[in-house]
C-alpha cells in the first residue's frame, strides 16, 4: 500500500491524456488533462474503490533525471559569459543547472554546456542550448536539435 502523502506521477501524452493508476487497487483510467497544462500540475484523485491520492501531472516531452554532475557552460555572441555549473537534472531535450555568484544570464541566450556522464563509459558530452528559464542561480535550458550522443544520453536516462 502507498503512503497517503506520497505524490505519484503520470506523464501526459501529446494528445493531452494521462493514465491514472490507483496505488491501492491498481485500477487504471485515462483522463484528459489538457485543461491543467498552464495551471494545476497536481491533482487530488478519488478512485472508484474509494482510495484518495495525489497525482503529479508531468507535461514534459522527456523523462528528467536528477543528476549531480559538474559542467561548464559558455554563451555565444552577442551574449558574453561562461563558467562552472552544477548540473542538477537532465533529459533528452534539456537540462537544469545551477551557477554561483552574480550573473547576467537571460532567457533566449544561446550557448553550449559540456559535462561528463557518470556512467561506465564516462561519456563526455557537449550540447548546444537555449536558455528557457532563469530563477535566481538556477538555469533551465533546452538543447538545440543535435543527434550526436543521443543514444548514449538515452541509455543514461533510462529509469
Amino acid at each position: 500500500m502507498s503512503n497517503e502523502n506520497t505524490e505519484l506521477k503520470s506523464f501526459v501524452k501529446p494528445n493531452g491524456g494521462a493514465v491514472i493508476v490507483c496505488p491501492s487497487c491498481s485500477g487504471a483510467q485515462t483522463i484528459s488533462v489538457r485543461r491543467f497544462k498552464r495551471h494545476t500540475h497536481s491533482l487530488n484523485v478519488k478512485c472508484k474503490c474509494g482510495h484518495s491520492f495525489k497525482i503529479l501531472l508531468e507535461f514534459r516531452r522527456h523523462f528528467r533525471k536528477d543528476t549531480d554532475l559538474t559542467a561548464t557552460y559558455d554563451l555565444v555572441k552577442p551574449a558574453v559569459g561562461g563558467g562552472i555549473a552544477h548540473l542538477v537534472n537532465l533529459s533528452l531535450s534539456g537540462a537544469c543547472f545551477e551557477i554561483r555568484g552574480i550573473h547576467q544570464l537571460e532567457v533566449g541566450q544561446k550557448g553550449t554546456i559540456a559535462f561528463t556522464l557518470d556512467n561506465r563509459k564516462q561519456t563526455a558530452m557537449v550540447k548546444k542550448l537555449t536558455i528557457r528559464t532563469v530563477v535566481g542561480n538556477r538555469i533551465g535550458c533546452e538543447f538545440i536539435e543535435d543527434k550526436m550522443f543521443e543514444k548514449e544520453l538515452g541509455f543514461y536516462l533510462l529509469p
